[in-house]
């Protein structure tokens, strides 16, 4: 999808497919559980059922296993959640105690580096770079990198990976989106920068040189806190060679078609969901009409 989208469409299409995905996933798993569990003579009873809810239920392993998977997947993504809001909150509070009140702010440091803190309400997201890295780039690969970081900030690339990152904790098979993600929005924000500097050669120029310069400096002494959408080498020559290229059409049918298919695992969800609930309706009605001992 990224090599045929925007980045900017491929960053809002795959995170949203994933979100919904994963909800899907979720969803019938718990449907399968329950129905395997109300097929129970006694739990029918109890809900005043007729035996007929039995008809079509899954085996009961299957529901117990459907039941544990979802226990256990609700868990990962709850822990996920509370690791992403520490993480923003800890990023949002160390933007906050940065050296400077501007969005923008240059650190006394030889080390190349450059991020996007994003901000929290009520603390604006700050753009900060070193004056190592400033020295390893020229005035117009500067404009770049400053419009790179703040395009992460404008477009609040950070939720987008969170969101990501917290469906993949809910349904492992879709991990492989979350790199599409992060490659993605590093590509929304090239793009952005490209427009704003008006210069794609220097853009890529702009990212050799930036990547260059932080793998020949010494590692990093200090971390950032994992929110923090820090200057990423990674796929740096597809970044670059995306940038020798004119710059993607929109393709408003395709990403419609995308985001509308992206939609299937809803509707068979929600289709699954209406289906037990008329199959649950319909066997208390048959208990609520029969005789006490029919329902037993």
């Amino acid at each position: 999808m990224a090599s045929v989208l925007p980045p900017a469409a491929t960053v809002v299409i795959v995170t949203g497919a994933s979100f919904l995905t994963a909800a899907a996933t979720g969803f019938v798993l718990a449907v399968a559980a329950f129905a395997a569990a109300a097929a129970i003579p006694a739990v029918a009873r109890a809900a005043l059922w007729s035996p007929d809810v039995a008809i079509g239920a899954p085996p009961l392993w299957l529901g117990a296993v459907a039941g544990v998977v979802v226990v256990w997947l609700a868990v990962a993504a709850l822990r996920r959640f509370i690791v992403a809001g520490r993480s923003m909150t800890d990023a949002g509070l160390a933007g906050r105690r940065l050296p400077a009140a501007d969005r923008l702010v240059v650190l006394d440091d030889d080390r190349p580096d450059a991020y996007a803190v994003q901000g929290l309400p009520g603390l604006p997201g700050r753009a900060v770079v070193s004056t190592g890295m400033l020295r390893a780039l020229t005035p117009g690969q500067r404009r770049v990198l400053l419009a790179h970081e703040d395009a992460h900030l404008a477009g609040h690339h950070q939720l987008y990976i969170q969101a990501v990152e917290l469906a993949a904790a809910a349904n492992p098979l879709l991990r492989p989106a979350v790199e599409v993600v992060r490659e993605a929005v590093e590509r929304w924000a090239d793009e952005r920068a490209a427009v704003l500097v008006g210069n794609r050669v220097t853009v890529a120029q702009a990212l050799a040189q930036a990547a260059l310069a932080r793998t020949t400096s010494e590692k990093r002494a200090n971390a950032v806190p994992s929110a923090v959408l820090q200057l990423d080498g990674s796929h740096i020559a597809v970044r670059a060679r995306s940038m020798l290229l004119p710059a993607p059409r929109p393709r408003r049918v395709l990403a419609v078609a995308l985001a509308v298919l992206a939609l299937s695992p809803v509707v068979s969800a929600l289709g699954i969901g209406f289906a037990a609930e008329s199959h649950f309706e319909r066997a208390h009605a048959r208990c609520a009409s029969a005789s006490a001992v029919s329902c037993a």
